[in-house]
């Protein structure tokens, strides 16, 4: 009885070690003449089918093993070997090596009932990965094809915001200069009335028996620094007026302050307001567009200028520039006029706000927008003493 056991562990042994997959485990490899051969080479026994040979009618070794061990267990339950009946299985079977077939280009039609010796490709071994894969490379494109097109449809709006922004200051700088336009002419008249005094005088001079030349030099020194107070007029209402686009570069904000304030000394002098101008010993660099910041200071100035309209004297307005530790700018347009109701605080730079009986609600609007545009605040607050004062707040160049 116990050597039927071992005979039939023995021959499942061997049938399990000359199976084609043991085989293939072992890294059994062509032999060197089959990888040389002009011809197929077939085998007789399905165990050496893996090894470079087509393949054909093969004994195939696992079915004889099964069988045998078949028997090996009807023995071991009390048969006699004498009375097993003859091996029922067909150990020859058609059986053949894909790969060799394709490597000879044998058709792939077989004898009915073959086998075909074939080792998955990747993507069968791998099908659902390579599928997981593939759709979440795919979902991720998307996703960067998205971000990618949010990106470009963002930056387009911001252009075309920046667009819009700048059609509309240019619009309420002709509306400002309007209103300056008085100032400005009578600004124009005195150096130009200035030039044409001294022009006669010289003519004077000159016409005479022994005119006195120094005087004279005196006299076009005058004209001369007539002519730059005019062109600097000139070239500040220009500056007021140009329609350029919304451009960020490195500047003075102390110098953008006196710019403004220089230009608004007549007007102010011509509606009996007082301005002081107060800025920082330090130089305050920022990244702006002096255009537009200009305008933001001339839109707090006019309407602090609106605001002290109806007081019979007292009008005064100030202006400041300091810094807010090392981060900021800050900007302060202080007046003495009645100040804001506290429950419109929060309103007077909506658009189309307005507490004038002739305004159009865009000026402080328009100057929240391009603050804004340069990444800084604007907030306004009453003084404790009386008036009003509007902040701006702006970030330092690095």
């Amino acid at each position: 009885m116990g050597k039927a056991i071992r005979l039939s562990g023995l021959v499942i042994l061997l049938a399990t070690l000359l199976s084609p997959a043991c085989l293939r485990a072992q890294g059994m490899r062509p032999h060197p003449m089959l990888v040389l051969a002009g011809h197929p080479a077939v085998p007789a026994v399905e165990t050496f089918l893996e090894p470079g040979r087509i393949g054909g009618f093969v004994i195939v070794p696992s079915l004889i093993g099964a069988e045998a061990a078949q028997g090996a267990l009807r023995i071991q339950d009390g048969e006699v070997p004498e009375g097993l009946p003859p091996p029922a299985v067909d150990a020859v079977k058609p059986v053949f090596n894909w790969h060799q077939m394709q490597r000879w280009n044998v058709s792939e039609a077989s004898p009915h009932g073959s086998e075909s010796s074939r080792e998955p490709s990747f993507l069968e071994r791998y099908r659902w990965r390579v599928i997981a894969l593939t759709a979440a490379v795919l979902v991720q494109t998307l996703l960067i094809a998205f971000l990618l097109h949010e990106r470009q449809m963002r930056r387009k709006a911001e252009v075309e915001a920046r667009n819009q922004l700048s059609q509309l200051a240019h619009i309420n700088r002709q509306a400002t200069a309007g209103e300056l336009s008085s100032s400005i002419a009578h600004e124009l008249n005195q150096p130009l009335g200035s030039i044409l005094t001294n022009a006669e005088s010289a003519e004077l001079i000159l016409g005479s028996p022994t005119p006195d030349l120094q005087e004279v030099r005196e006299i076009i020194s005058d004209i001369k620094r007539d002519d730059q107070r005019a062109s600097e007029v000139i070239r500040r209402m220009r500056s007021l007026l140009k329609r350029a686009p919304f451009e960020k570069k490195e500047i003075d904000l102390n110098q953008t302050m006196r710019e403004a304030f220089d230009f608004l000394k007549l007007q102010a002098s011509a509606r009996n307001v007082a301005i002081y101008l107060q800025t920082s010993p330090q130089t305050l660099r920022v990244q702006g567009d002096p255009v537009q910041l200009q305008q933001v200071i001339l839109n707090l100035v006019v309407n602090s200028m609106d605001a002290m309209a109806k007081m019979p004297y007292g009008r005064t307005i100030i202006g400041r520039t300091d810094v807010n530790g090392a981060a900021s700018a800050v900007i302060s347009i202080s007046d003495s006029g009645p100040g804001i109701p506290p429950d419109r605080l929060n309103e007077i730079f909506d658009p189309f706000f307005t507490t004038k009986e002739q305004g159009m609600g865009i000026g402080l609007s328009i100057a929240r927008t391009i603050v804004l545009a340069h990444s800084g605040q604007i907030w306004a607050e009453n003084q404790s003493g009386g008036g009003a004062v509007f902040h701006l707040s702006l970030p330092l160049a690095a």
